[in-house]
């Protein structure tokens, strides 16, 4: 299938295919062969008159005469229009219009085909500065115009380096509304078994598309409405898959509030003599043209400049042009090299210093554009944009001189005419490359560096973010919460079991007026009135100096007979939570400290429920998150979030709005309308009854089925045990408590048919033993004797087989609790320590071994481990700068 793009802006696309061709080429044996030809006319200068055109000569500006057009058997004698009745319409230092219509009269055909041979092209309007300039003026109805668009499934293929197949399915599952936690457990066998992190990339690459499609639709018709849309034109926008390269190619057209020097020289009338030059045609001396009246062509040397301003810029518009440097750049190694800069160096801002002293190994830094890590860019490209480094990208002499090769070979005709040709020529390409080539490459370079570190960076905050939600919960624990401070004191929170706040207090243990007595007195006395053995303390302010008071409690022995433990918990967006409408709903008359101290608490609880609350973009477990497109970070974030929470499932009888709002498929409308179904009829007996809900459809309810779970133990009608219904609509199905979706029941019923299974003893140890023995008799044929996939003959099993109270989240890792701490200043080098991972980033792994400050592991010391948060790890101190408050840390094992 060929596209062909229109020849005109209004004029309909026409898509053809070969069959189409062959009847067309059919057609044309028995019709009569018509040909169109363009009447020409010949003068002194030999040169023909554009069809509508406005010209510029020299000062002049007029509209060309236009050129009739006829159908012209081949038999029949040729008309020609004869030089007696044409007056010079072009001269060189201005234009005449001939007022008389221009007449036809018969020539010979040898008189003919001598004027053909003799015409040549003077092009001097502002279309020079056109995209793609052929070498010589081509009628545009004559030029091909036929366009290859790419589509959203050839770049994901490309970029993601996917099979075709797959990239098609999953597109098709995008556009028609499918989540990523659905796609990734329910359409595996579309997608052939990626994992969500992928789906993510290749929904990235997804929406990208869309991005750059509906710019270059803008562009279209940006371009369109200036007046300058072409074929050729809009076939370089279509084609094009960046959108920087997409913004480059709108520069060259939209209206600018200064003239650009070419189209100054264009103004001078020396638009004639460069297209001269370029098609090696004669052209005056230079000294002819100086014109000392005009201020701007009072020497050979501003005539010169004029002219190499001209072909330069149609050298840097040139589409094959375009394309060539991209192919250069791409074949070539290019470097990046970063120094102080020169402001910094004199600078006299103390402040400035003490960041500078940050990006102190960049002071004389040069990498490899394509080795270049993405936490090394981000760090240069802030330290630029702090005026304390200065960055160069240092281009190949190699890709200069293949470049400049290219352009002296598509003008060698020119170049043969006279040295003068050769000159400006050579002159014009040195030009074009250092005016708009070079800044081109760095620009783009610098880009496409930028963006890859952006999306790793976003990449590495996504996946601490998802491993942070799934820390698995302290359950059954009366947990005492802290929120340190200096001033406003420690805020205590004691929260129950089941997240209810019991009591509060603040206390004041850093106060030397007031002394630590009394604050002993409080926080000893909530320990052993609610027996909370547990203590979450937040990292924030004044956590080193409150840490040691807890630890010279439990050492002193103060909460006997109780065994106190604490763990320090990370309270990055508490503070944002506390200030917010949902915790002010849930807490009309608590302060925002201890709300802060509350939240805290429940991170050890649940930590999912808790953290679900608060944006992700506040969790700070990234790598300069700040720096990053606040946009594209919170679609990954939240994503990552529905994730999280689809994975892990929740009841859809007691679930939060915080939770249920982050569910695949459902919104904060649909879930407040959930909560508002249940407080009014009554907890949900199965999922079809989720349809009853007001803006839950079939489409959502797919998407959330499978995530919302009904537990028989939540479903209470009136205080009495639930009974069996003949309705399916009011009556409870077992396999609602199972993340198997209800589109894949029938498939359920007829295995628990066949291995002999109760469903009314799922969960139970000998259900599931007996389906585990039923399906390792049955091999490798189920899918088959079920008339089902794989993929989804898996879910089955494994739905199945899981306990009543199952947690995927209890394949992650718990909280490290401590009941000492130690001092960077004991650390020495080979001092062997345990900690736990509090971040991950490109260029290591911070490590908390209880000393106030958390230790980098680098990548290198990392042993080639995969490493996640909340992991629990044994090091080596391999280096302490006791100066800097820095240690430097290598595995040794993981715990």
């Amino acid at each position: 299938m060929k596209r062909v793009l229109r020849n005109r802006r209004n004029a309909p696309i026409i898509i053809s295919s070969d069959e189409d061709e062959s009847e067309k080429n059919e057609k044309k044996e028995v019709k009569k062969k018509v040909v169109r030809k363009k009447i020409s006319v010949e003068d002194d200068k030999k040169e023909t008159i554009n069809k509508g055109k406005r010209k510029r000569v020299g000062n002049v500006q007029v509209r060309s005469k236009r050129i009739k057009e006829q159908n012209v058997d081949e038999n029949d004698d040729k008309d020609v229009i004869t030089k007696e009745k044409v007056e010079e319409c072009v001269r060189v230092k201005g234009v005449k219009r001939k007022k008389e219509d221009i007449d036809e009269s018969d020539v010979s055909n040898e008189r003919k085909v001598r004027l053909k041979r003799d015409l040549s092209v003077v092009k001097n309007s502002n279309e020079d500065l056109s995209l793609e300039r052929p070498r010589k003026e081509i009628d545009i109805e004559n030029f091909s115009t036929e366009c290859v668009e790419w589509t959203d499934v050839d770049y994901i293929c490309e970029v993601q380096n996917i099979d075709k197949q797959v990239a098609e399915n999953i597109v098709k599952l995008f556009k028609d509304d499918n989540t990523i936690p659905f796609i990734a457990r329910y359409r595996k066998s579309m997608t052939g078994g990626m994992e969500p992190d992928q789906l993510r990339s290749v929904k990235e690459c997804f929406d990208r598309v869309k991005v750059i499609k509906h710019r270059a639709a803008t562009i279209i018709k940006a371009v369109d409405k200036l007046g300058k849309w072409t074929p050729q034109i809009h076939s370089a926008i279509t084609s094009t898959k960046s959108e920087d390269d997409l913004e480059y190619i709108y520069s060259m057209f939209k209206v600018k509030p200064k003239r650009s020097l070419a189209e100054r020289a264009m103004l001078l009338g020396l638009g004639p003599i460069s297209n001269a030059v370029i098609e090696g045609k004669k052209i005056p001396s230079i000294s002819s043209l100086v014109d000392q009246e005009n201020t701007e062509l009072q020497s050979e040397q501003q005539v010169r400049e004029g002219i190499v301003h001209i072909i330069a810029d149609i050298i840097s518009k040139n589409k094959d042009t375009f394309d060539k440097v991209r192919m250069l750049e791409k074949a070539s190694t290019m470097e990046i090299l970063t120094v102080r800069s020169k402001t910094n160096d004199t600078s006299k801002d103390r402040k400035k210093d003490l960041h500078g002293e940050k990006y102190e190994i960049y002071f004389n830094f040069k990498s490899n554009t394509r080795i270049i890590k993405p936490h090394q860019i981000l760090a240069i490209n802030r330290a630029e944009s702090q005026k304390i480094l200065a960055v160069k990208i240092v281009i190949p002499d190699s890709l200069v001189d293949r470049f400049k090769n290219y352009c002296s070979n598509i003008f060698r005709f020119g170049a043969r005419a006279s040295s003068l040709h050769s000159t400006l020529l050579k002159d014009s390409i040195d030009y074009a490359y250092k005016k708009f080539i070079k800044p081109l490459i760095v620009r783009r370079v610098r880009s496409e560096l930028t963006e890859k570190a952006e999306n790793a960076s976003i990449e590495v905050f996504a996946i601490n973010v998802k491993q942070l939600l799934l820390t698995p919960p302290v359950r059954g624990k009366v947990v005492l919460g802290i929120d340190p401070g200096f001033s406003h004191g420690c805020k205590l929170a004691v929260v129950s079991e089941q997240g209810n706040v019991l009591e509060t207090a603040i206390i004041y243990p850093h106060r030397k007026t007031e002394g630590s007595e009394k604050s002993i007195q409080i926080l000893t006395d909530l320990v052993r009135k609610y027996n909370s053995t547990v203590v979450a303390l937040g990292n924030g302010t004044a956590c080193r100096e409150t840490e040691v008071f807890l630890s010279n409690l439990i050492k002193s022995n103060a909460f006997d007979p109780f065994d106190v433990s604490y763990t320090i918990v990370d309270e990055a967006g508490a503070s944002v939570y506390s200030c917010s409408s949902e915790a002010k709903l849930e807490f009309a008359n608590l302060d925002p400290n201890i709300i802060s101290a509350i939240s805290i608490a429940r991170r050890i609880q649940d930590p999912l429920a808790e953290l679900v609350k608060i944006e992700p973009k506040y969790l700070g477990v990234g790598m300069y998150q700040h720096d990053l497109p606040e946009k594209q970070l919170i679609q990954s974030l939240n994503e990552v979030v529905t994730e999280a929470v689809s994975f892990v499932g929740v009841d859809v009888n007691t679930a939060s709005l915080s939770l249920l709002r982050k569910v695949a498929g459902l919104n904060l409308s649909r879930a407040t309308n959930i909560i508002e179904w249940r407080n009014k009829h009554g907890p949900f007996l199965n999922r079809r009854q989720i349809l009853n809900v007001r803006g839950i459809g079939k489409k959502t309810f797919e998407q959330c089925a499978g995530f919302v779970r009904i537990l028989p133990e939540t479903v209470v009608v009136a205080g009495s045990k639930v009974n069996k219904s003949e309705d399916p609509d009011n009556s409870l199905n077992f396999l609602d408590q199972t993340w198997i979706h209800p589109e894949s029941y029938a498939t359920a019923d007829k295995f628990l048919k066949s291995s002999g299974c109760n469903v009314e003893e799922i969960g139970s140890l000998p259900f599931i033993e007996k389906i585990k023995s039923y399906v390792k008799d049955g091999g490798s044929s189920f899918h088959k004797k079920f008339q089902t996939d794989e993929a989804t003959l898996e879910v089955i099993i494994k739905g199945l087989t899981m306990k009543k109270d199952e947690d995927i989240r209890v394949k992650s890792h718990s909280p490290l609790f401590r009941a000492s701490l130690r001092n960077i200043e004991d650390l020495t080098n080979g001092t062997i320590l345990s900690g736990a991972i509090r971040n991950i980033t490109h260029f290591g792994v911070f490590v908390d071994v209880g000393v106030g400050r958390n230790g980098l592991m680098p990548t290198k010391w990392c042993k080639n481990q995969t490493l996640c948060i909340g992991q629990r790890v044994e090091v080596k101190v391999i280096n302490v700068e006791h100066r800097r408050n820095r240690f430097t840390l290598e595995l040794m094992k993981v715990l």
